[in-house]
Parts: structure tokens; C-alpha cells; sequence
């Protein structure tokens, strides 16, 4: 499944997005589809792309925050799974199948390219159905979990310095500690903002 999902994979384009007060570049490595980046500088809103799943941005329940201000939320009704981005009033999001969430479809990697100074990288995503963390494994074999929230997660971090580790996959982990499936990150060396300083 893993070399599937890495020959899929587009390679990194390079957006500006003006967020908040200020604009902020992120390199985005996604499956092909607008990214929530894309979404939220192009668009007013989800909605067209939510009515196409049946659902509206009204159905979203807050996850959780992120460290660049951004809002995550997720909508879940009956076979439907979504995840939405917003900053302010503006919001973007996707909807996603259980199998293409379980291939890690539904996991976008942002990493910030110098505007604000701060280098943050985030990766964000929906988890099948029974996964209560997520564990991200880097280049130099290490990893961390994180808890899910609503069906979502998060890391949160900076972009990883020329030649230092930087982060690989993720894999789906029940309570009991098992591991049920793992998804190669849509992303690899070289295709992160380096920092400047």
C-alpha cells in the first residue's frame, strides 16, 4: 500500500496565502486536490465542495487549533468524514472516504517558507474508524504520538533543517496499542522550506 500511495503522490507546489494580517508561503504536499491553503485564498468558503458530499460547513465540530491560527474541524455524518481548515471567517475543506483515509489521503503536510520567521510545519489529517493516536515516524527512527480528536490530528513543529530528520509516515494505533495500517507522508527530503537562519 505504501508504494502505491507514493506513486500517486504530485509533487510540492509552492502557494502564497495571506492569512490573518499577514501572508504566510507554504509548501504543500498533497494527493492532487485543492488543499485547504488553496481553498481559503481562492474561495469564500467549503460549501461547493461540501454540497457535493451532502453535508454543510454548519455540521463542523471544532477539533482543535493551530499554532499558525488556524481552526480545524471535522464533520462526520453517516459515511461521510470531512475536515476543514479556517482563518477568521474564511474556511476551506475536503471530504474524504473511509478507504481513502485509511490509504492516508485525508493527511496534508504544511510547511511555512519564511514570511512570518517562524518556520512552522504542520501536519494535520482524518484517522480510520477505531484509531486512537496517530504515530509519526521520521527519517532517523524515531516517533511520536498524538491523541485524535474528533477523528482528527495534529503535530505541530518547524520545518526540518538541510540534512536533519525529517518526518516520513504516519501509522493508525488502537487503545490497545496496536498498529493497524500506516500511510507514507505525501512529502520527502528536499521538499520542505528551509530555514533561513
Amino acid at each position: 500500500m505504501r508504494h502505491l500511495r507514493r506513486s500517486r503522490l504530485l509533487l510540492v507546489a509552492v502557494l502564497v496565502a495571506a492569512i490573518a494580517s499577514g501572508a504566510a508561503a507554504y509548501a504543500l504536499a498533497d494527493s492532487g486536490q485543492s488543499s485547504p491553503a488553496e481553498q481559503l485564498n481562492a474561495n469564500p468558503g467549503p460549501e461547493p465542495f461540501l454540497h457535493a458530499s451532502g453535508v454543510t460547513a454548519s455540521e463542523a465540530h471544532p477539533a482543535f487549533a493551530l499554532q499558525d491560527g488556524q481552526t480545524v474541524s471535522v464533520i462526520e455524518k453517516g459515511s461521510t468524514r470531512c475536515l476543514l481548515h479556517g482563518i477568521g471567517a474564511r474556511t476551506a475543506g475536503r471530504c474524504f472516504s473511509e478507504a481513502a483515509i485509511t490509504e492516508g489521503a485525508a493527511v496534508t503536510v504544511y510547511d511555512e517558507c519564511a514570511s512570518s520567521g517562524r518556520h512552522l510545519m504542520e501536519i494535520t489529517g482524518l484517522v480510520p474508524p477505531g484509531t486512537t493516536a496517530v504515530r509519526l515516524s521520521s527519517s532517523d527512527g524515531r516517533s511520536q504520538d498524538a491523541t485524535v480528536v474528533d477523528g482528527a490530528f495534529k503535530f505541530e513543529g518547524t520545518n526540518p533543517a538541510a540534512g536533519a530528520p525529517y518526518p516520513t509516515a504516519v501509522a493508525w494505533i488502537t487503545s490497545s496499542g496496536a498498529a493497524t495500517g500506516s500511510a507514507d507522508l505525501p512529502v520527502s527530503a528536499g521538499q520542505f522550506c528551509l530555514p533561513t537562519s
